[in-house]
C-alpha cells in the first residue's frame, strides 16, 4: 500500500468517526429545541454518515492493486460512491423540504434555543475542520471520493451557519415562520449540490475530458520536448481514481529504431511522471513523413525533404487534435 492510499484510507476514517459525533450532536440539538431548521441540518448529518461509510468501502477497493480482472485497477469505484453519496443528499433535500412545509402549517416555535444554538455552533466547527481536512487530502492525494465527501462536508457547514442564523432570528424576533423558512432554504441548497456531485461523478465514470489535466499534460510535453519529437497529436487522458492513465501520438523522425524509440517512450513517461501518478502511458510512435521536414528540429536528418521553418509549441488543442486533423494540416499547423 502506497503512503498515498493509506492517507486516503485514515481520512476515510476519520470521515466516519467525526461524522458519528457531529450526527449525534445535531440530533440532540433537534430533540431539544424542536426546531424545523436543525432537523433539517441532521438529516444532512444522516446523508454524511452514511457517505462516510460509503467512502471507507470505496477506498478500501480503490487501494487494491491492478488485476487480471481488473487490468487499470479499481479506482471507478470512487466515483460510483461519489455518485450515490450525490444521490443520497437530493433525497435528504426533499425530506427535509416535507418537514419544513409540515412546520410551516403547523406554526410551533422552537424552544431551549440558547441551548440548541451552542450545541449547532459546536458541531460546526467541529465540521469545518473535517472538510477541509478532507478537501485538502483529497486534492493532495488525486482522491475523487475524498474530495466530493470534502465539498459536501463543507458544504454542510454553511447549511449550519444558515441554521445558527435562524435560530438567532427567531430566539430574538419570536417569528416562528422563520424556522421552516430557512430548512426550506438548506433544501434547495442540498439539492442543487447533490446534483452538482452526482454530475460530476457520472463524468468521472464517463471518462469525459479533464480540459485543465490535458494542457498540464501537454505543457509537460513541450516542457521536456527533444528536437526529435516532432509532433503530438491525439492526446487523451482518463482517471481511474486518483491514477490517470494516458496515451498519445509522437511523430519521430522514419528511420528510428526499436532500441531508440523505447528510451523515447521512457522520456515521455517521465515527462508526464507528476500528473498521471500511478498510471499508464502508452505512447503510439507515428513516422515522420516530408511535410513535417518544415517543423522537425531534428539535426543532421539522413532522410529531410525541405528546410526547418518553425516549430509549433504544444497546447492542449494541439497535442488533442484526431489523425485526420493532425494529417491535414502537417506540421505547420497552429493551435
Amino acid at each position: 500500500m502506497t503512503a498515498d492510499r493509506g492517507e486516503r484510507l485514515r481520512a476515510g476514517w476519520a470521515s466516519a468517526l467525526v461524522g458519528g459525533a457531529v450526527l449525534t450532536g445535531k440530533f440532540s440539538a433537534w430533540a431539544v429545541t424542536g426546531s424545523a431548521a436543525v432537523f433539517a441540518d441532521a438529516m444532512e448529518s444522516v446523508v454524511n454518515v452514511a457517505a462516510a461509510a460509503m467512502l471507507l468501502g470505496s477506498l478500501y477497493v480503490a487501494s487494491r492493486p491492478a488485476d487480471a480482472d481488473h487490468p487499470y485497477g479499481h479506482g471507478k469505484v470512487e466515483y460510483f460512491s461519489a455518485g450515490i453519496e450525490g444521490t443520497l443528499i437530493a433525497v435528504a433535500a426533499v425530506l427535509i423540504a416535507i418537514e419544513a412545509v409540515r412546520a410551516l402549517v403547523a406554526g410551533s416555535l422552537p424552544r431551549q434555543l440558547d441551548l440548541g444554538l451552542a450545541i449547532v455552533v459546536a458541531m460546526s466547527a467541529l465540521n469545518a475542520g473535517l472538510g477541509l481536512y478532507l478537501l485538502r487530502t483529497g486534492q493532495r492525494t488525486a482522491s475523487p471520493a475524498l474530495v466530493a465527501d470534502g465539498r459536501h462536508v463543507l458544504a454542510d457547514v454553511w447549511t449550519s451557519v444558515g441554521v445558527i442564523a435562524g435560530m438567532a432570528a427567531v430566539w430574538a424576533t419570536g417569528w416562528a415562520v422563520l424556522d421552516p423558512l430557512v430548512a426550506l432554504a438548506i433544501a434547495a441548497h442540498l439539492l442543487r449540490e447533490g446534483w452538482l456531485i452526482a454530475r460530476n461523478a457520472v463524468h468521472g465514470l464517463m471518462d469525459a475530458a479533464d480540459d485543465e489535466l490535458l494542457e498540464l499534460l501537454a505543457q509537460s510535453l513541450e516542457s521536456a520536448r527533444a528536437p526529435a519529437w516532432v509532433d503530438v497529436h491525439g492526446l487523451r487522458a482518463w482517471r481511474s481514481g486518483a491514477d490517470v492513465h494516458t496515451d498519445l501520438h509522437l511523430v519521430v523522425p522514419r528511420y528510428y529504431d526499436a532500441a531508440r524509440l523505447h528510451g523515447i517512450h521512457d522520456d515521455v513517461e517521465l515527462a508526464l511522471g507528476p500528473h498521471v501518478r500511478g498510471g499508464d502511458v502508452v505512447v503510439h510512435f507515428d513516422p515522420c513523413r516530408p511535410h513535417h521536414c518544415k517543423g522537425c528540429m531534428t539535426p543532421e536528418c539522413a532522410v529531410r525533404k525541405g528546410e526547418f521553418d518553425f516549430r509549433p509549441p504544444l497546447d492542449r488543442e494541439r497535442a488533442t487534435r484526431d489523425d485526420a486533423t493532425a494529417e491535414g494540416g502537417g506540421a505547420h499547423q497552429t493551435s
